[in-house]
């Protein structure tokens, strides 16, 4: 899932990329920024194109501010933002405070009685509840629905009736220790959840539900959406260029006076996510790879968190977090398209200019010790093999990081990459083309990571030993100056092709602003890439990609009663993705539009149906292997940062 979700952003990218007039040169004459007083930042860039504007807010919060115990809050602040205000979402906020008190107390009570019963026990207990769960009758089930509240209370009863199981009173400290019955205090637990979730449904009543949302697209827009990485979280919106003070008016009531209403529903569905992931088998080994490769730094923790510490949160623990952290001196405001920058500038007076600037960020000071040797785990699934190999290493603005950018771009740009042309095509060793990623962020020292898929019958060692042999020709062959020169131009048309939609220009402004401090380092990188020579490479790769700074991830098949003959017709998604570049322009707009309407599951089916329609196409035709000219643009996955979208 994880790697389905990396594709389906860049399928978005793709399908919003259309061919424009801004080019990188002339940056410097678009882009206007202010500054409140307040310390909020603005950066905006006019294009008269159509009567549309896209708007966003980035914040520079992202997972690794997170700490230990609410590991996962970032995206959780995330859903939450999207709940309303004093004013939208509510029927009644007065009203709703009682409720909102009232579920605090329980949800903090219910933390301590699992503090005190320890998760050791917790185990234990929640095992009878499952089995107990899986024995209610067809009648049980049909009448609790979607009531927790009252599959709870049938809970309480039948531990009630039933008792602790033998082999739980035989466990010696698992009942009681000195006067405490620690059974009658998961019961106690129970009850107190079980009244959790009937003050939940009695508060529902005052909420009016995805009102943000329906405002918004009452009012023109084109997309309503938000994504949180490690590094910084995004709230954004297309709108007619007549709505955007409503922008302004909305965004600007969210960060000053939020609501988090329905704070113990979301939870309940951020850990939802989160068991899909742990029974997802990509996800399960990116996870076990980064928090094997990263012993110190916070991007060995998923963006999601722990479910344990998802299970401990309250709604004082996400308040405390966005009083802390989301003030407007962490944000940047971001405006492209119809607009004209003294009327923005007006309105982010009149609007966020009233906000207070809140404590700055606190300072990463956690560095990853260096690596002293290699580091392997292997994850057992019911699922075809995969393997990730990586290293760690520097972003820009350190010089060394423009030769590993671009010697990313020499081993997967699309076709003309070496990983393509010789484990894919020559060898056959897998199923797709080892794909290349620097990540899961750049705040942080980042993992130069490569992904692979073996092939049938072709093992993991064989597409290991592979990759490492094209690695190390890295270190003893020179990049020919024709390759270089072909990936220069292939990362420029990249970079261009971005800047031709306002969604496209207004992320890579945003992010170089957010992630870099200035948004004119997008101008300096171009520059600093050029200088990169076919020595730089090799020494790079000489001094990065050692056996000691490795870490290597397997993802092995365990035996399965459906295990059947690979058909052969795997999902290129770099086929794919090239296709859609190919579409007329309204109709990727038109794709892009619905694409964004969709859920996870929806979006995965979506692609699907894309595939097959470009195979119809095509003829089923296997791709062409010639080169593409030296300016072709092609196509990578984007860095491994985890994103997620509302409704």
């Amino acid at each position: 899932m994880r790697r389905f979700s990396i594709v389906c952003l860049c399928l978005v990218a793709i399908l919003l990329s259309v061919p424009g007039a801004s080019r990188a040169q002339t940056l410097e004459d678009k882009v206007r920024e202010f500054e409140l007083d307040n310390g909020m930042k603005f950066l905006v860039v006019e294009r008269r194109e159509a009567p549309v504007v896209f708007c966003a807010v980035a914040f520079k919060v992202g997972a690794i501010y997170e700490s230990n115990g609410i590991t996962g809050l970032s995206h959780l602040l995330e859903h939450m933002l999207f709940k309303g205000t004093e004013t939208i979402g509510t029927k009644d906020y007065e009203q709703e405070v009682p409720y909102i008190e009232r579920e605090d107390e329980l949800a903090v009570a219910a933390r301590g009685l699992m503090i005190e019963i320890e998760p050791w026990r917790l185990g234990y207990y929640d095992d009878q509840v499952t089995e107990l769960t899986a024995s209610m009758s067809d009648e049980d089930r049909e009448a609790i629905g979607t009531d927790r509240a009252l599959e709870l209370e049938l809970v309480v009863e039948m531990l009630e009736e039933a008792g602790p199981t033998d082999e739980m009173r035989s466990a010696g400290g698992l009942l009681e220790e000195g006067e405490t019955d620690y059974f009658e205090l998961f019961l106690t637990l129970k009850r107190t959840e079980m009244e959790l979730y009937d003050t939940m449904e009695e508060h529902r009543e005052l909420v009016i539900s995805n009102e943000l949302w329906e405002t918004y697209m009452n009012n023109g827009s084109r997309m309503l959406n938000a994504g949180t990485s490690n590094d910084g979280t995004f709230y954004f919106a297309y709108l007619p260029s007549n709505r955007l003070e409503l922008f302004f008016l909305l965004e600007s009531d969210r960060l000053e006076n939020a609501v988090f209403r329905e704070f113990y529903t979301e939870r309940d569905v951020v850990m939802e996510e989160r068991r899909m992931s742990e029974n997802s088998p990509d996800d399960v080994l990116y996870e076990s790879f980064m928090s094997t490769a990263y012993s110190a730094s916070p991007y060995g923790v998923p963006v999601l968190g722990w479910m344990s510490d998802l299970a401990m949160m309250t709604r004082a623990d996400l308040q405390s977090y966005f009083d802390t952290n989301y003030g407007p001196n962490n944000a940047l405001g971001i405006f492209v398209g119809d607009v004209d920058v003294k009327q923005v500038e007006k309105l982010a007076k009149k609007y966020f200019g009233k906000l207070e600037a809140g404590p700055p960020l606190p300072e990463l000071t956690t560095k990853e010790p260096k690596q002293q040797g290699e580091r392997r785990v292997v994850v057992k699934q019911d699922a075809k093999p995969s393997l990730y190999i990586g290293y760690h290493v520097v972003n820009p603005p350190h010089p060394d990081g423009y030769a590993i950018d671009l010697l990313s771009s020499v081993l997967s740009s699309g076709r003309t990459g070496r990983f393509y042309k010789s484990i894919y095509e020559d060898q056959g060793l897998t199923r797709t083309a080892p794909g290349v990623w620097i990540g899961p962020g750049a705040r942080l020292d980042p993992m130069f990571i490569i992904e692979a898929d073996p092939k049938d019958p072709h093992t993991l060692e064989e597409v290991e030993l592979a990759i490492l042999a094209e690695i190390e020709r890295l270190k003893t062959e020179p990049v020919d100056m024709r390759e270089l020169e072909r990936t220069w131009n292939q990362e420029e048309a990249r970079l261009v092709r971005s800047l031709g939609s306002n969604i496209g220009l207004a992320f890579t402004v945003g992010m170089y602003a957010n992630l870099r401090g200035d948004w004119r380092a997008i101008l300096t990188d171009m520059e600093r890439s050029r200088e990169v020579t076919p020595d730089d490479i090799m020494r790079v790769a000489e001094e990065y990609f050692t056996e000691e700074n490795r870490t290597v991830g397997w993802l092995v098949e365990t035996a399965s009663e459906d295990d059947g003959e690979d058909t052969g017709d795997e999902f290129d998604f770099g086929q794919l993705m090239m296709w859609a570049q190919t579409l007329p322009e309204e109709e990727r707009g038109m794709l892009m539009m619905k694409f964004q309407s969709l859920d996870e599951a929806g979006r995965e089916a979506f692609a699907r149906e894309l595939w097959e329609r470009m195979k119809a196409e095509q003829g089923d035709a296997e791709p062409e292997s010639e080169e593409p000219a030296d300016d072709e643009p092609a196509v990578e996955e984007p860095a491994g940062e985890e994103t997620t979208d509302e409704e």
